[in-house]
């Protein structure tokens, strides 16, 4: 059942595709998914396989990440939107994103996006989500520079007549705040504990600064793996209730997200980039340690420390390349 119960007729008898390259995620969606009354919802790791998944099966709607490899959900949206089967093309997708910058909305509608997402995920989000990409469909449009879902919305903006659209109506229902936490409770349920999870983040972590140091200093792929685990925890971790550990992940991407794009700064600021992502890391157990899961004074001082540290390692980055 949705969590407001108004949109159990909508939801009742759809299926479903999540398309996640972290199996939690796929889980809590997945159960989320079933609880608001989908009858069908299958999982892809990766757009590569959510493609192959959507020409053998019709689906209502995707659930798609936006970063995930091989390929990302932009390249699966790109791919889907072009696709030669016009069932296909018209699939409404809501993409799953970290940040909702306006670079980032922009790349979603120029490649087709239906409605976007952003994280952490809540029943509530999700719901509303749906409801706007379910409750009034559009049309379908192909021409030489674009195809997806008609970007020009459906509405006048000098309407001031009754609110009759479901969207709308689902907009103005109060929220209950213990229907919220029930519905996630309940869509957890069977998971992991996620601080065993990070636990485990923080064992890997600790591992690959080991391979760094030790026999791979100018090896692109550590890094590689410690921005994923990082993206993961910046992602993952607030639909858990671990918004410090969030904060935590996403300095550390910060921090990293040069070496993916420009891999020759690997050669400056080794060091001190090695001891600020160990600096990430202890600040990681330290938080599990001490079974702290929400953002506080304290924590935000925590960050801003890491904080510090990011721009160190940036000056002495800008310093090594002139």
């Amino acid at each position: 059942m949705s969590t407001s119960g108004a949109n159990d007729a909508l939801f009742q008898g759809l299926s479903a595709l999540v398309i996640d390259d972290s199996p939690l995620m796929r889980q809590l969606v997945r159960s989320l998914l079933r609880q608001f009354g989908f009858a069908a919802v299958d999982e892809a790791a990766d757009g590569s396989a959510a493609l192959r998944q959507v020409e053998r099966h019709r689906y209502d709607v995707a659930i798609c990440d936006w970063m995930m490899e091989p390929t990302d959900g932009l390249e699966f949206v790109c791919a889907l939107r072009r696709h030669r089967d016009p069932a296909c093309c018209g699939l409404p997708v809501i993409m799953v994103t970290s940040v909702a910058n306006k670079a980032r909305v922009l790349a979603m509608r120029g490649q087709g996006v239906t409605e976007y997402l952003v994280k952490p995920i809540s029943a509530q989000k999700l719901e509303q989500r749906l409801v706007a990409a379910l409750s009034r469909p559009r049309s379908l449009i192909q021409t030489a520079g674009y195809s997806g879902p008609d970007r020009r919305r459906p509405r006048e903006q000098t309407y001031t007549g009754p609110r009759r659209r479901l969207a709308d109506r689902m907009a103005d229902l109060p929220w209950e705040g213990d229907d919220e936490e029930d519905a996630i409770s309940q869509a957890t349920e069977g998971l992991p504990d996620y601080s065993e999870i990070l636990q485990g983040e923080v064992v890997t972590l600790r591992a690959l600064l080991g391979e760094v140091e030790t026999t791979a200093p100018a090896s692109e792929e550590p890094w590689r793996r410690i921005f994923r685990i990082a993206h993961d925890i910046s992602g993952q971790a607030p639909s858990f209730g671990h918004t410090a550990a969030a904060a935590v992940g996403a300095s550390l991407e910060r921090l990293l997200r040069p070496v993916l794009k420009t891999p020759a700064v690997l050669s400056l600021a080794g060091g001190r980039r090695v001891r600020a992502v160990r600096t990430h890391v202890e600040a990681l157990a330290l938080l599990l340690d001490q079974g702290i899961l929400e953002t506080s004074s304290e924590t935000d001082m925590l960050v801003e420390r890491l904080r510090l540290a990011v721009e160190r390692v940036r000056r002495e980055e800008a310093a090594g390349s002139t």
